[in-house]
């Protein structure tokens, strides 16, 4: 079997988890036996192919994803959508999206359950596989490698992307004046709200730049944390995922997503005060929750699994395309 992976074309001007799950699922994918090239300029032609996987339902993709479908190969689309945010303004593109795809995976189900409830789409047009993670993470690596080269003994962490949505400015109002530090590793989206982070931010606060998905300063990062935390609107990121497997203390956002893949091991926050955000963190500081996640991961989120389990259903409408 032989796939294209497509998404749309200025996802790679600025570089966040979508991209780097598009890169790191080629490589898992040509690990598996299956060749999987990134479309663009050392790509084959398309008839060479036996199934497209696009990334993203962001405008503009279905454009490139009409041409895949008139030339009669299978369209398997990672929509990477908030379907939880029923308000959201690019319901049209994601629809026409969803018209375009032979078959639609999310990763949970609740989110196959809202895409089906208020799209046009049949449900059995669509299948869950689980997000996956390196089982790196919940390998050690050199002890205190992170602390060392940041000269901490302490940390609270956050990764991923600065951005209004994440909500990083709430973290740091409510634990800049605590002992332990707050740390960011990441790049930033949105330069405005970057600048107001940074302005608010105290000297226990740090911005550390993008740093390598699974490479040992990160996984020494997540494994050595006293505690994680993300307070997005959203779901939280796959960095959640590599906290649980590392068996290290959460606080989130209480949301669907996070309730339905980490069940009650984090601490959730009970609303939007600093005051809460405190006492949640309190609670995981004290070790709530640790190591309860890390058989669960290795259950259903651990890589190759997860990707196999893709490769089986892309392979299956394969076979009945034929």
């Amino acid at each position: 079997m032989r796939l294209l992976l497509t998404t749309y074309h200025q996802a790679f001007l600025t570089h966040g988890g979508g991209e780097t799950e598009l890169r790191q699922l080629a490589e898992l994918i040509n690990d598996l036996g299956v060749r999987a090239d990134i479309y663009g300029p050392s790509s084959k032609r398309l008839s060479f192919y036996d199934a497209v996987i696009h990334f993203s339902a962001h405008g503009g993709g279905e454009q490139l994803l009409a041409e895949v479908k008139a030339a009669g190969t299978p369209v398997i689309l990672l929509p990477n959508f908030n379907f939880f945010d029923l308000q959201h303004t690019a319901r049209g593109v994601v629809q026409r999206h969803l018209d375009l795809a032979d078959l639609v995976i999310l990763r949970t189900e609740q989110e196959r359950a809202l895409c089906v409830e208020h799209f046009a789409i049949a449900p059995e047009r669509t299948a869950v596989v689980p997000a996956g993670i390196s089982a790196a993470f919940g390998r050690p690596v050199e002890e205190n490698l992170f602390k060392s080269a940041y000269g901490l003994e302490q940390f609270i962490l956050w990764v991923g992307q600065i951005e209004e949505g994440k909500q990083q400015l709430r973290a740091i109002e409510a634990l800049q004046d605590g002992d332990i530090p707050l740390v960011f590793i990441g790049g930033h989206r949105d330069k405005a709200y970057y600048d107001r982070c940074r302005a608010a931010a105290g000297e226990n606060v740090r911005f550390l730049p993008y740093v390598q998905p699974n490479s040992e300063i990160l996984r020494s990062a997540v494994q050595s944390c006293d505690a994680y935390i993300e307070l997005g609107l959203d779901y939280p990121g796959f960095s959640s995922l590599e906290v649980a497997l590392a068996g290290r203390p959460m606080v989130l956002n209480d949301h669907p997503w996070s309730r339905e893949v980490l069940g009650n091991a984090p601490v959730y926050v009970e609303n939007d005060t600093p005051q809460a955000i405190r006492a949640a963190m309190k609670q995981a500081l004290a070790g709530k929750g640790a190591g309860e996640l890390v058989e669960r991961m290795k259950a259903l989120h651990v890589q190759p699994k997860p990707t196999q389990q893709l490769l089986e259903l892309v392979e299956e409408l394969c076979k009945g395309r034929k």
